[in-house]
């Protein structure tokens, strides 16, 4: 077998590569740029749906993988994986184990799916051309590099609220237009697809937009397809990119309304058809509620982004189903378990040293508190307005008198720090705070304030968010994104066979710090290695199997309507699209035909 040797240019751009850290959410720079994306993209989600546009360019039929070269197939294996694309240690490290033509898990062999799911936010902090390059692309691309794959797998996405920040331009710019991530090929022209497998299974990609809006031609292309091409029995697996399941137990059950309504017209479109396993990311861990008869919804959002926590929610209990047909889901296992999250939850007494961007803000905030809080007068009340609306807006909640109640006893903590360390600056300065006569004991005890308390207020923000998480159960997503931890990550590798459908829930509890680039590498191996030891993927608990439907519920054929005509005829080797031909926009160029996204 020939082995690559690489050239210097192609080393420096890989050494570059593992600079990428992950995001700093708690930057002024960032802070004010994820503001801005939200207030953009909830704007053009109100006045324009990208959506829309799709289900007008033209048809997109479920692409068939229940049978291959014309027989039946007995197995197929796929991948399931999401909110990727932000640090480069642990994106790669999943989507190297990703690559690996098997898996050997719990003493279970296991193949690289022929299929790759991506579950939304595919990249972090935004979606950007260059975000999507850099963060996603190019590691997959050193994970599994195009040309040295017999059998190219295939790579199918749904936007999360991330991918939405541009309008799904850069999204359906890489996923919809049949380019390439590495090996990886994308099929689809939608944000949203139907994959029908092997049993009578099928599996719906559904793009639910900022908050779980679900648009009309959307559900209506679902239920054209449970009419026409499905049967009485088939068992379905939704993916969509937010637990829904989740945050209507933590914050309102209102927020699962949208999803339980598309579920209720797949079921009136085809009564026999059942929704057996619902698949999120979203939450950037992996955890798993089972109902009484065997459902699951399964939370796997452990591609690459920082680790959420898997303590504090109430989430022991939750509910699932189509409109008033909901039923309860206990918890069954969560990675990491809520000891270790608990546990690591105390990190955020290290928030100053994690967080060396929140410094200045910090400094900000509390060198005009020392301006103006020491002389008492219509300035220093407008400021303490400020600060007690600005944490007031801040606090994780729904229920208005803790927003309050928390809001402002952590605003009155900065505050009251502040004004201290403003009196122990002038103490340590000789000068009476309250009489500031001269330009140059003004500017020292502010500076004073400022490099104290940068420190002092990120320490604060600190046991506030361990508090807020560990007592009140709140703030899980602030508290852990100021950690960035790149540990416990996670992936679902599902197989479908004569007996049913299997998830096998694939954990990384250790992500590299550090990579070394393979000198003399045969073709289809990764770019990278550790630099010291090798990943050591795990099985987060036992396989879970979702057996197929039984015999005598397996009636009624479809009946093919004109808009999906043949839509199921073709092997899933090269699954069926659009019947008539669609130009590639001319934005692609050579480079969508070499499946590379330009940065």
């Amino acid at each position: 077998m020939p082995v690559r040797r690489i050239d210097r240019p192609a080393r420096e751009r890989l050494e570059a590569l593992q600079q990428i850290v992950m995001t700093c959410w708690y930057s002024p720079f960032q802070l004010a740029r994820s503001a801005l994306d939200m207030t953009i993209s909830h704007l053009m989600g109100t006045r324009g749906d990208f959506r829309l546009l799709e289900a007008i360019a033209g048809p997109q039929p479920p692409f068939d993988y229940a049978v291959r070269n014309g027989a039946a197939r007995d197995e197929l294996w796929l991948d399931y994986v999401a909110d990727t694309g932000d640090g480069f240690n642990p994106t790669y490290a999943i989507a190297s184990l990703l690559a690996r033509p098997s898996l050997s898990l719990g003493g279970q062999e296991t193949r690289r799916g022929e299929v790759l799911i991506m579950g939304g936010d595919q990249v972090y902090p935004s979606a950007t051309r260059q975000a999507y390059w850099t963060r996603l692309v190019e590691p997959y691309a050193a994970a599994l590099p195009k040309p040295e794959v017999k059998e190219a797998p295939h790579l199918f996405a749904i936007p999360g609220n991330h991918d939405w920040y541009d309008g799904l331009t850069s999204f359906m710019r890489l996923f919809g237009q049949k380019r390439t991530l590495g090996a990886w090929k994308t099929l689809q022209s939608r944000s949203y697809f139907a994959l029908k497998l092997p049993h009578g299974f099928w599996l719906f990609g559904v793009d639910i937009h900022l908050e779980s809006d679900i648009d009309q031609p959307q559900i209506e292309y679902f239920c054209k397809l449970a009419r026409h091409e499905m049967r009485d029995g088939d068992r379905v697996i939704l993916c969509t990119a937010e637990p829904d399941w989740v945050k209507g137990a933590i914050y309102n059950p209102d927020l699962q309304s949208n999803l339980a309504f598309f579920e209720k017209q797949l079921a009136d479109a085809r009564p026999g058809v059942e929704v057996v396993a619902r698949i999120a990311g979203d939450l950037h861990h992996y955890r798993r509620h089972e109902s009484a008869d065997g459902r699951q919804n399964i939370t796997a959002g452990g591609g690459g982004a920082f680790l959420h926590p898997t303590h504090g929610e109430p989430v022991a209990e939750v509910r699932s189903g189509a409109g008033a047909d909901q039923r309860p889901y206990a918890l069954k296992a969560s990675f990491p378990s809520a000891s270790e999250s608990r546990r690591l939850a105390w990190r955020n007494l290290l928030f100053a040293r994690y967080n060396l961007g929140f410094w200045p803000a910090a400094a900000f905030v509390y060198m005009l508190s020392s301006l103006t809080l020491p002389r008492p007068g219509p300035g220093a009340l407008a400021w303490v307005l400020v600060v007690l609306l600005v944490f007031i807006v801040f606090t994780d909640t729904h229920r208005v008198w803790y927003r309050r109640l928390a809001g402002s006893l952590h605003a009155f903590a900065h505050l009251g720090a502040a004004l201290g360390l403003t009196y122990l600056g002038g103490a340590l300065l000789g000068v009476d705070i309250e009489n500031l006569s001269s330009l140059g004991s003004l500017v020292g005890v502010t500076l004073f304030v400022g490099a104290t308390g940068a420190v002092v207020g990120s320490t604060l923000m600190g046991i506030y968010l361990l508090l807020s998480l560990n007592v009140a159960r709140r703030h899980g997503n602030e508290a852990f994104s100021a950690l960035r931890i790149e540990d416990y990550k996670n992936f679902l590798r599902i197989r479908v066979h004569p007996e049913g459908l299997t998830f096998y829930p694939v954990g990384l509890r250790k992500v590299p710090r550090a990579w070394k680039v393979t000198e003399d590498r045969k073709p289809g191996e990764p770019w990278f290695a550790p630099a010291e030891g090798a990943l050591e993927p795990e099985l987060i608990e036992a396989p879970i199997t979702i057996p197929i439907a039984p015999r005598q519920r397996r009636s009624g054929q479809p009946t093919t309507g004109a808009a999906l005509a043949g839509a199921c005829e073709r092997p899933p080797s090269e699954p069926q699209e659009p019947r008539e031909p669609r130009s590639r926009p001319a934005a692609a160029g050579a480079a969508a035909d070499a499946g590379a996204l330009d940065p």
